[in-house]
């Protein structure tokens, strides 16, 4: 009698997986969510002003209409009630950058009476004054460019807002070495040294800056004209008793 015999027969080959990491369970377990749901991403930002920072007369609805503002104090002109900038806007330092930065052409730097008035506000000088190596013949908004080729170190330069501007004691440094250009000293020292007491600087720290480039040929115009900005400066201060 014959006995069959049962044939074993191999089970096939299985990897188990390993099991997973407990933080990975619980990023994907809903039951251990702890994370919530992505946030819509935030709509981009305004690159445009509502109020332009020049107007110009097209973008008004008559002819008439920057003449009366300009009447009215509103709108500053500045050139033949062709264009003109905001009053408000000029009350503020980083008001009067934007300004500047819409009139100056493009890649420059505002210095010498462009930079001060960025830096101090007043009346808005008669020329656009920055540091280029270029001649521009075409006049903005009524406005001659007057190009200064000057060397300046960048740790003179600010930059306000999109303006790039040169420090206030540089202004000054440069404001003072066209004083041949004007005739009106007394009105250039005492707007240095306003300058001077808003930015807490000194004629000293001027002197020190024009002594960096001794070879320029303005400087020692520049240097004695400091000696009577000096005197309008300590004027100012008070008298200490002896």
């Amino acid at each position: 009698m014959m006995t069959a015999t049962a044939q074993h027969t191999p089970a096939p080959h299985t990897t188990t997986a390993p099991p997973p990491r407990a933080d990975a369970t619980s990023a994907t377990s809903p039951q251990h969510s702890t994370t919530s749901p992505p946030r819509p991403a935030p709509p981009p930002l305004r690159t445009t002003p509502l109020v332009p920072t020049i107007l110009r007369e097209r973008d008004l609805p008559g002819p008439m209409s920057l003449s009366r503002l300009s009447a009215s104090g509103t709108i500053r002109t500045l050139d033949d009630l062709c264009s003109g900038y905001w009053s408000e806007h000029a009350a503020t330092l980083y008001g009067r950058a934007a300004i500047v930065q819409r009139i100056i052409p493009h890649s420059t730097v505002a210095c010498a009476l462009t930079a001060m008035w960025v830096w101090m506000g007043g009346e808005f000088p008669r020329t656009i004054d920055v540091l280029s190596r270029s001649h521009f013949r075409m006049r903005h908004h009524g406005h001659r460019i007057r190009a200064l080729t000057r060397k300046v170190t960048p740790h003179h330069l600010v930059t306000l807002g999109a303006l790039r501007v040169t420090d206030p004691t540089r202004t000054a440094c440069d404001v003072a070495s066209l004083t041949h250009t004007s005739p009106q000293t007394d009105d250039v020292a005492d707007s240095i040294v306003d300058l001077m007491d808003t930015y807490d600087f000194t004629p000293d720290d001027c002197v020190r800056m024009l002594n960096e480039n001794p070879c320029m040929s303005t400087v020692p115009r520049t240097r004695a004209f400091f000696g009577y900005v000096r005197r309008s400066y300590e004027a100012r201060r008070p008298k200490v008793a002896p």
